[in-house]
């Protein structure tokens, strides 16, 4: 069968089968030499030949041609044919065809399927590109392993971003980690010096309510025997001020200054360990010089003004925008980064004025800090509170505490504060704000007579 199938004993095969076509004895014929042909293969094979024939197997020659039937070879030919097919179907190879029981040598490319010779004569493949199996494998298997190269270099560069961002986490861990350990030094040691103060507080307290107790067993003491005197001289002695009742002063209550910083160390270790809020700005709040980010994370002024719906929530003439999630409770966290001439961050409500002159204050519903002009950084009060240069920041985080009604500023990069609003009047939904501008932030807003 063009090569030996597996399916079939060897030997047995090879009994059967013709050494001139490979294929099983078709009318086999024995020659004088005594070896088996198909008849048509050996009258092919001594055609035009008009002398001495030979056999094509043991080169034999004869001076004629006598072709014996085999009626024997045939009937164990037809034998190892249904053996064949037998073991073919128990196997359940599959590499017979089921409607003329031949060799599924050939591949048919059109309907990618495996035929036989007798369907590749057939009417249903006769225009069909026909190639033999084993050249159609061959073409198939280099495609797959073309394919699994092109796989083998993918998983190779998947694996290789996947160590190289393995090692930037394993990097910012790394950062962060040290990070942390300086702040837990730092903040232990705040702990440290606080704990120290109020163990002086207790210390003294102690000692002094040591000497009350003392002092009230030695009166108790004193007063028990003069009940036990007769009632005259009982009498004479009730009355002295030495036994008159007082109140025992509890310990004074910790100073305001150390008050202050355990709020201060209570409310910064809070934020510094809060996670940070998502926050995204909202395109109608914004002016219409502002540009937002595709992704709504940053905001720049442009050089000239946008054609955008004018509506009731748009901030104009200042230039200011809004975020898009409002917060009636809770505490939130989040960075900004900052850069040019003039910009404010910080919270706004719901319910701040959007149209005409808006003073960036309290007042006004905005709570926030900013860089008016090149000179001038200040937390937005009323009036103004100027702030140190050396407390100007490039990444400030905001920290809203809505119950706990203050809003507080710190220095993203190595977590100072810069500025807390305390005991503000909120009411209603407090949103993230932000203004920027190419020219100085005015009191009442953006002198639009300067603006390019």
């Amino acid at each position: 069968h063009g090569g030996r199938d597996l399916s079939t004993p060897p030997d047995l095969q090879d009994e059967a089968s013709c050494s001139i076509c490979l294929e099983y004895f078709n009318d086999p014929v024995t020659i004088d030499c005594g070896h088996n042909f198909c008849r048509a293969c050996i009258t092919q094979c001594w055609e035009g030949s008009d002398k001495d024939v030979s056999c094509p197997q043991c080169r034999a020659t004869f001076p004629q041609r006598n072709l014996r039937p085999n009626w024997q070879l045939a009937n164990v030919v037809e034998i190892a044919k249904q053996l064949h097919l037998q073991l073919t179907k128990d196997a359940g190879a599959g590499r017979v065809c089921e409607k003329h029981q031949e060799a599924l040598k050939l591949f048919c490319q059109e309907d990618q399927s495996p035929i036989c010779v007798v369907c590749d004569r057939s009417k249903e493949h006769r225009a069909h590109t026909v190639v033999p199996a084993e050249e159609a494998a061959q073409e198939y298997k280099g495609q797959i392993r073309s394919r699994l190269e092109m796989l083998k270099k993918e998983m190779e560069g998947i694996a290789q971003q996947t160590e190289s961002e393995r090692k930037k986490i394993l990097s910012e861990f790394e950062k962060l980690h040290m990070f942390l350990e300086e702040k837990e030094l730092l903040l232990l040691a705040q702990l440290e010096v606080l704990d120290k103060e109020i163990l002086k507080r207790q210390d003294e307290f102690t000692t002094r309510l040591t000497q009350e107790i003392s002092r009230l067993e030695t009166l108790i003491s004193e007063m028990e025997g003069k009940c036990r005197q007769p009632a005259s001289e009982f009498l004479q002695a009730i009355f002295l001020p030495r036994y008159e009742t007082g109140k025992f002063q509890s310990p004074p209550s910790l100073p305001l200054e150390l008050k202050r910083r355990v709020k201060d160390f209570s409310q910064k270790h809070t934020f510094l360990e809060h996670a940070l809020t998502n926050v995204t700005l909202d395109a109608d709040t914004a002016h219409p010089h502002l540009i937002l980010s595709e992704d709504g994370k940053s905001v720049r002024w442009g050089p000239a003004q946008q054609d955008v719906p004018d509506n009731f929530r748009r901030f104009d003439p200042v230039p200011c925008v809004l975020g898009c999630e409002g917060f009636t409770s809770g505490r939130h966290c989040w960075e900004v980064e900052v850069d040019g001439s003039s910009w404010a961050v910080g919270v706004a409500r719901e319910s701040v004025r959007r149209k005409g002159g808006v003073g960036l204050e309290p007042e006004e519903g905005i709570w926030a800090v900013g860089q008016l002009n090149p000179i001038q950084y200040v937390a937005l009060t009323s009036p103004w509170t100027s702030l140190p240069p050396d407390r100007r920041p490039r990444k400030i985080r905001v920290a809203l505490d809505y119950k706990g009604r203050h809003v507080a500023f710190f220095n993203a990069e190595n977590n100072t504060e810069i500025f807390t609003f305390l005991a503000v009047a909120f009411a209603g939904r407090i949103f993230p704000f932000s203004a920027r501008s190419s020219n100085p932030l005015l009191p009442r807003g953006l002198d639009l007579a300067s603006a390019p």
